[in-house]
């Protein structure tokens, strides 16, 4: 009986298979895209059957298709340093009304640093607390700190990549002057590398250069001066110098010309409010939000955060299967929809859909051909013969949409 036992046993294991394992190489890719028109407006209402999706120059079928409806997990990243407080004044006002164009599945996380950074408030899809909690925000921050601008776009990719949602586009909106302390390190790669394991979009809201008037100045002055510290140029003859115009003026003074004298200079000083422009330099953080496929608008558009947050939502996704080493793709609107929206833009990049982080991608543009009516100054092309759409290339800087291009401010005169 025993040994039958044993033979029964012997057949039973030798009956039973492994496990069958599946592989394959194929993964489910999305490729997220912002359309936008001739005004770089976005344009909305696109369907599947108005993009034409390639890879290595294959036709590829969009498996799925997502537009207003994704989810967005926005993160609200602003600068507390010295000088930054009325930007911040301005955009907490016009959040309340900018604040209603996202939808019952979006989130709001709340974000603040200086030399370091911290979350005033995780994601919340409830909006009254988002509000409450930016008010607090204006209250309780001091505005008294240096900045590290490079360790906060880290430190929130990092919390986007373990907060958000898979399932969410993802995205961080920084409120910044883009000046950063010199012994800062900057790091364009790493925090593109950072955004992309998060898989996250930075959009740019740029705040006025508060310490502009201490680039490239000299000197100290005779006038009596106001505020102090500051390295004094060439003012007024017995105007506002001495150590320079600190305090509270010295982010907020609009660029004058004053007569030539002996008096002490205009530019930003020490003082509460001021933080030396000779000791702080750009962080980059224009080029790096282009990189990321985000925007940048100047913070003294009275609509740039509802602007911003409309552009994050108003965009496509396009989902399709592709072997998991990453080919070149682009993308196109098809004949009709270019011919409904002629000199259009698409940007897209590569996003992965899985639970693994991805590449860093370029963005990448292409555009539709102009209408025959804007094309009359052209090389003379009869009326059938057709005009080839343009390669799409890497993106450039298109100067902040609607808003028009960021324009720096001229370097102060220099007065004999």
């Amino acid at each position: 009986m025993r040994c039958a036992l044993l033979l029964l046993c012997g057949v039973l294991a030798y009956g039973q298979e492994a496990p069958t394992v599946f592989r394959s190489d194929v993964a489910l890719q999305r490729v997220d895209v912002q359309a936008l028109d001739r005004d770089n407006k976005p344009i909305v209402g696109l369907r599947e059957t108005d993009f034409i999706l390639t890879e290595s120059g294959k036709p590829q079928q969009i498996r799925n298709f997502q537009s207003e409806n994704m989810p967005l997990d926005v993160v609200l990243l602003f600068d507390v340093s010295r000088s930054m407080r009325p930007h911040v004044e301005r955009i907490v006002s016009a959040a309340h009304q900018a604040l209603r164009v996202l939808g019952k599945e979006d989130r709001v996380a709340i974000m603040v640093f200086d030399r370091s950074s911290r979350v005033r408030l995780p994601f919340r899809a409830n909006l009254d607390d988002v509000e409450r909690e930016l008010d607090q925000t204006v209250k309780k921050e001091r505005f008294d700190g240096g900045t590290d601008i490079t360790r906060a776009l880290f430190d929130a990719a990092g919390y986007v990549g373990r907060e958000a949602r898979p399932t969410a586009r993802r995205a961080i909106v920084m409120l910044t002057d883009d000046q950063t302390e010199s012994a800062r390190e900057r790091n364009d790669e790493g925090v593109g590398r950072a955004l992309a394991r998060a898989d996250a979009v930075l959009s740019l809201l740029l705040a006025p250069n508060a310490m502009d008037y201490s680039q490239g100045s000299q000197g100290g002055g005779n006038g009596p001066g106001m505020g102090g510290g500051g390295r004094g140029g060439r003012g007024g003859r017995g105007g506002m110098g001495g150590g320079g115009m600190g305090g509270i003026w010295g982010p907020t003074i609009p660029r004058q010309r004053y007569p030539q004298g002996n008096g002490g200079g205009m530019p930003g000083g020490n003082g509460p409010y001021g933080g030396g422009g000779a000791r702080t330099k750009s962080a980059g953080t224009p080029e790096i939000a282009r990189a990321s496929g985000g925007d940048d608008f100047s913070v003294d558009d009275a609509g740039a955060l509802e602007t911003t947050l409309n552009r994050l939502r108003q965009r496509y996704a396009l989902h399709f299967n592709s072997p998991e080493t990453p080919r070149a793709i682009d993308v196109q609107l098809t004949e009709a929809a270019a011919r409904r929206y002629p000199n259009a833009e698409l940007r897209f990049r590569r996003v992965s859909s899985g639970n693994e982080p991805s590449s860093r991608e370029p963005v990448s543009v292409s555009r539709t051909a102009p209408s025959r009516a804007q094309s009359t100054s052209r090389p003379s092309v009869s009326d059938d013969t057709e005009i080839p759409r343009p390669k799409h290339r890497p993106a450039v800087s298109e100067g902040g949409g609607p808003a028009g291009p960021l324009i720096q401010p001229e370097p102060p005169p220099q007065l004999l």
